[in-house]
């Protein structure tokens, strides 16, 4: 087993070497948790050295897709099922990009070379989601001592500050009728009166008229209040729900089919379209936090850009006003026709 040593500030892992002789390995960092770190990746391959496959333990590299493999294998414990398949897609552009390389060979071109791939391919806001599991995965690297240090700085693509983009009550209806598998449109269906995101959907349970989300983006479970005319689509929904991924090709194709104009709209505005209701339903933007489950007041108020007689032009005639004791109450006394 491997041992660790501090001299002059830095730590060492001390090995042992075939024909009984050591050496101490450089961890050229005086922080303990990395140098454990670097120990462990040290423990785990010095079988190398003693089966005479490696001729020194201090040679040792890892490949980029090993440490892919790695990361994916513990991140599967530690991040929701939507973050490990953003994650997944990220980390493959890193593999066409870059080959097989080890990870001491990347290099800032490295870093440029796949900005250069993503912002080629898509919009700037999922490059932005991309760069940000890729920096997350580098970072690991350096953590858990695959890496010295950071190749070069990763610097997120610059966004516009637009509005969110949303439906008229016309285009969703326009657009449902494009929509001719039943189970699908239960699912648009209920994304859309519920302000879910389409990976929770997967993840919610009824439960006395209420869907109780489990596994939400901010790891707490909460309660959003179900529409007794819903369970019946959201029964049909949640049997052996679709992957995200395949609703939000469905939706685009409807789009398309409909005739309405898709102006960078997708799957995602529903709930953008659903919060901007609640906002004209009650004025309380406290209120549509709560319903989104953001974290904090602050990420809703984006939905404060939009005037109220904006809004009452767009969902007047299809939404009744009401303050949010109003709202609930009415909700609460509309028996559900099913409980879990």
């Amino acid at each position: 087993m491997a041992g660790l040593r501090k001299l002059r500030g830095k730590y060492y892992v001390r090995v042992f070497l075939p024909g009984g002789k050591e050496k101490l390995l450089p961890t050229k960092t005086g922080d303990k948790k990395r140098a454990e770190a670097f120990k462990r990746q040290i423990e785990e391959r010095e079988f190398l050295v003693r089966a005479k496959l490696a001729d020194d333990v201090g040679q040792m590299s890892h490949t980029l897709p090993e440490a892919i493999e790695d990361y994916l294998k513990e991140s599967s414990t530690k991040h929701r099922p939507e973050t490990r398949r953003t994650n997944k897609k990220a980390l493959a552009v890193l593999e066409t990009c870059w080959g097989n390389i080890t990870l001491k060979q990347v290099t800032p071109k490295h870093l440029s070379t796949v900005l250069q791939y993503l912002s080629a391919r898509l919009s700037p806001t999922t490059v932005n989601i991309r760069l940000r599991s890729i920096r997350a995965f580098l970072n690991w690297a350096v953590n858990t001592g695959r890496l010295e240090r950071l190749p070069g700085r990763i610097t997120l693509v610059k966004i516009d500050d637009q509005l969110p983009k949303f439906f008229s009550p016309d285009e969703i209806d326009r657009i449902f009728e494009q929509v001719k598998d039943p189970k699908m449109k239960a699912t648009c269906r209920v994304l859309a009166e519920t302000g879910l995101r389409r990976s929770e959907l997967a993840n919610c349970t009824l439960d006395n008229g209420y869907l109780h989300l489990h596994q939400t983006k901010g790891r707490r479970d909460r309660l959003v209040i179900l529409p007794p005319d819903l369970i019946s689509d959201f029964m049909l929904a949640s049997e052996n729900p679709y992957k995200p991924d395949r609703i939000s090709k469905a939706f685009l194709k409807a789009i398309r089919s409909s005739g309405v104009e898709q102006k960078g709209r997708t799957l995602h505005c529903l709930r953008h379209t659903f919060a901007l209701r609640e906002y004209y339903r009650t004025g309380d933007i406290y209120h549509v936090k709560e319903r989104l489950g953001h974290s904090a007041v602050a990420v809703t108020e984006v939905y404060l850009r939009f005037p109220q007689e904006y809004l009452r032009r767009v969902f007047g005639d299809s939404v009744s006003r009401q303050s949010t004791a109003e709202l609930f109450n009415r909700l609460a006394s509309e028996k559900p026709a099913f409980q879990a």
